[in-house]
C-alpha cells in the first residue's frame, strides 16, 4: 500500500476568526428594530382606522379613510425597510445602510408618524462614528494579516488557510491545485 497517516494541519476544523460586531452597529440595529415595531403598530392602527372611518361615515369618512390607508401602508413599508437596513448593518454595508436610513427617516417624518421618524433619526446619527471606525486601518473591520507559512505548508489561494505543501486540494474550501 505505501500510504501512511498524515495528521491534519494545525487549525484544521476551526472556524475562521471574524472581527466582532462594533457596539455602534448593535445599537443601530436595536433602534431600527424599535422603529420597525412602532411603525408596524402604527400601520396596523392606521389601517384599522381607515376601515372604521369607511364603515361608519360617508363621503367625509372616505377621504379620511384614504389618508389613513396611505399612512398605514407607508408605516408597513417603513417596518419592512427597517428590517432590510438592519440586515445591511449586519453585513457591514454601513454607507449604503446610512443612505437608505436617510430616505426612510424623511418618509417616516412625513407619512409614518413622528415617533418612528425620531427613532430612525437617532439611528441615522449613530452611523457616522461607525463608518469612521470601519474606515480606519485598525477599525472594527480590521483583520490582522495571516501568519507566515510554516515549514512544509503553503497558503491556499481560495481561503487563505495553511495547508500541507504537497496536497492537491484544500481540506477547508475544496479548491484544487
Amino acid at each position: 500500500m505505501g500510504q501512511y497517516y498524515q495528521p491534519p494541519p494545525p487549525g484544521y476544523g476551526t472556524q475562521p476568526q471574524y472581527a466582532p460586531e462594533p457596539p455602534e452597529a448593535g445599537s443601530i440595529k436595536s433602534l431600527l428594530n424599535i422603529a420597525g415595531i412602532i411603525s408596524l403598530i402604527f400601520g396596523i392602527l392606521f389601517i384599522l382606522g381607515a376601515v372604521a372611518f369607511l364603515l361608519f361615515t360617508f363621503f367625509f369618512g372616505f377621504i379620511i379613510s384614504v389618508i389613513y390607508l396611505v399612512f398605514g401602508v407607508v408605516d408597513l413599508l417603513i417596518f419592512m425597510n427597517c428590517r432590510s437596513i438592519s440586515d445591511m448593518v449586519g453585513a457591514r454595508q454601513y454607507e449604503q445602510a446610512k443612505s437608505k436610513t436617510l430616505v426612510w427617516m424623511i418618509i417616516g417624518f412625513i407619512f409614518g408618524g413622528l415617533l418612528p421618524g425620531i427613532i430612525i433619526l437617532i439611528a441615522y446619527l449613530k452611523f457616522d462614528p461607525l463608518i469612521n471606525a470601519a474606515r480606519a486601518p485598525q477599525g472594527y473591520g480590521y483583520m490582522p494579516p495571516p501568519p507566515p507559512p510554516q515549514q512544509g505548508y503553503r497558503q491556499c489561494m481560495g481561503c487563505g488557510q495553511q495547508i500541507p505543501a504537497n496536497s492537491y486540494g484544500c481540506p477547508y474550501c475544496g479548491r484544487q491545485g
